[in-house]
This record gives structure tokens, C-alpha cells and sequence, in this order.
């Protein structure tokens, strides 16, 4: 079905695009969920090492200190230095502190203690290509060279067994998400060399018609399977194609990627690893770094 090809998406960019609130000052959103003075509100940033910036209101040096892979509940706002993005309010998010890279939000959080609030600032680039696996950052945002993370750390719980378990499952899936690849490309002879974001792209049929260029809608047939050769999804047995807006990321970022090199008429398979496909979460049969095939068709470029 559908979803299953644009759930995380369209899921990210409705907390991020479709709630965008416009007029609202950061000073204001800062002062409203965490009560500084006008004397905070005015102090510059610190850069980390690896680029991450950083502004604390509350610091609580003797209460407990969150660490690697500690579970923590927080109040967080997002924004740009003019818009609220996400205004979480009194809703509590937690989440398991996982990096994925120096200087990812985690690295802030793994700098705070329970009770703290800060503000942490990230390139919007980092963001939505390093940290969300967007292909490019989302039109939306042009101009825009910062995001805003206002932060409240209310919990902070270590990892309890099962927890670990499934971490540590998860990290074997991770590591060997690139063997399962490289077995398959060896058993099915293909020779083709990955894109620099991993993307395997296969010629099928050349196609004749227009070049999908982005911001055009498309229509597109695919069928999609594991590396097993499963069927999880296919348009074809539905006997209509998906259409969605080219590169705005309302598909995996592979997709985008992928369907931006077809002409109309053009078939292709696609090889996504799980950085470009679906990541490190479950979504439906999919689950965390999974490696997928598509066979997919360009069946027309709207005019």
C-alpha cells in the first residue's frame, strides 16, 4: 500500500512543515516554555568541536548526568530563528540517547543533566540530509540555515535489559545490513556501482519521454521486495500507480533520487539501503536496516 512506501515522510514532514507556525518570535517561544531572563535570552551560543551549538538557562551540575543509551523524557520545541516548527507544550517525549554522528542533537542531550534546559542549534543541511535522510533540504526551508531545539530534560532512566536486547539486536542488523547487500549484488551478478548515497541503479528500459525534473508530479508503477525475493508492496496488483511531488520528500529519499534520473517510459530496479530507504525504525514488515528492491516504471510526467 502506499504508506508503506511514504509513511515516514509524510509523518515527518506533518510535525515539521504542516504545523508550521508563522509569527512566532524565538525570544518568545524560549521564554514561554523554559522562563529565562531577557539577560539569557541574549547570550551567544557555544559551538562543540564537531559544529553543534549550544545555549544552557538551567544548569544542574549535581543532579544526575545523562549517558550513552539512557532513556530520557523531555519537553522540546523546534524552530527556525522566526517560525515554530513543532511546539510540544507540556507533552513529554522520550527516547533512547543513540548518536548517529558527531554532532547529531543527541551529542547535546548527552551533555545535559536531569532538570536542564538549553536551546541547540544545527545546520538545517545536518539536519534534514544527515540526521532525517532527506535527499536535499525540503524547499520549504530555503533560507533558512538553522534549526532551533529547545530542550527540558524531565526524566532520565537507564536502559533496562530488554532494552539492551533490542539495542543490541539492532546494532547487528546495522552492521551487517552491507554483507546482506554485497551477497545479494554477488548472487544476482550485478556490477553496477552505488551513487555516492549508496543507491544501486539498474537500467531496465530507457525510457523516451520527459526527464522527471523536481517539484513536477509524477506517476509511478513499482513492485518492492527484500533481498529474500518477499513481496511486501506492489502498485501493479492494485492496477494503479502512486503520484507524488518529485523531490520534496514525500517519498524515501531513494525514490527521489532515483526517479529524478528516469525518462517517462523508463523502467528501472532499485537497490536502497535503509540510510535512503526506511532507517533505523520499523515500519510495518519493514523493519530497522533493512536493505529493498524496487522494480520500477515511469509511467507519466505531468506537463
Amino acid at each position: 500500500m502506499l504508506n508503506l512506501l511514504n509513511l515516514n515522510y509524510l509523518k515527518m514532514k506533518s510535525n515539521f512543515v504542516g504545523n508550521l507556525k508563522k509569527f512566532f518570535a524565538a525570544t518568545i517561544l524560549i521564554a514561554i516554555a523554559f522562563g529565562c531572563s531577557q539577560k539569557q535570552k541574549e547570550l551567544s551560543f557555544t559551538s562543540t568541536d564537531s559544529g553543534l551549538k549550544y545555549r544552557f538557562y538551567v544548569e544542574n551540575q549535581d543532579s544526575t548526568k545523562v549517558k550513552l543509551n539512557d532513556i530520557v523524557t523531555v519537553y522540546m520545541n523546534y524552530r527556525t530563528q522566526d517560525s515554530v516548527l513543532f511546539k510540544g507544550g507540556q507533552n513529554k517525549i522520550p527516547f533512547q540517547v543513540i548518536p548517529k554522528f558527531d554532532g547529531d542533537l543527541m551529542q547535546g542531550i548527552l551533555m545535559m543533566h536531569n532538570g536542564d534546559s538549553a536551546t541547540f542549534a544545527m545546520g538545517t543541511k545536518v539536519f534534514f540530509c544527515d540526521m532525517m535522510g532527506y535527499p536535499e533540504v525540503p524547499a520549504e526551508f530555503t533560507g533558512k540555515n538553522e534549526l532551533f531545539f529547545d530542550v527540558k530534560v524531565v526524566d532520565i532512566k537507564p536502559e533496562n535489559e530488554m532494552q539492551k536486547a533490542s539495542r543490541l539486536a539492532l546494532e547487528e542488523r546495522k552492521n551487517n545490513e552491507q554483507l546482506e547487500i554485497n551477497k545479494f549484488l554477488s548472487e544476482n551478478q550485478i556490477t553496477v556501482a552505488p551513487t555516492a548515497s549508496g543507491l544501486y541503479y539498474i537500467v531496465v528500459t530507457e525510457g523516451t519521454g520527459a526527464q522527471a525534473v523536481a517539484g513536477q508530479k509524477v506517476k509511478v508503477h513499482y513492485t518492492g521486495k527484500f533481498l529474500n525475493g518477499e513481496k511486501f508492496d506492489s502498485s501493479y496488483d492494485r492496477n494503479k500507480p502512486i503520484e507524488f511531488q518529485l523531490g520534496t520528500g514525500s517519498v524515501i529519499p531513494g525514490w527521489d533520487e532515483a526517479v529524478a534520473m528516469m525518462k517517462e517510459g523508463g523502467k528501472a530496479r532499485l537497490i536502497i539501503p535503509s540510510k535512503i530507504g526506511y532507517g533505523d525504525q520499523d515500519r510495518g514488515p519493514i523493519k530497522a536496516y533493512t536493505p529493498l528492491t524496487f522494480d520500477v516504471e515511469l509511467v507519466e510526467v505531468e506537463k
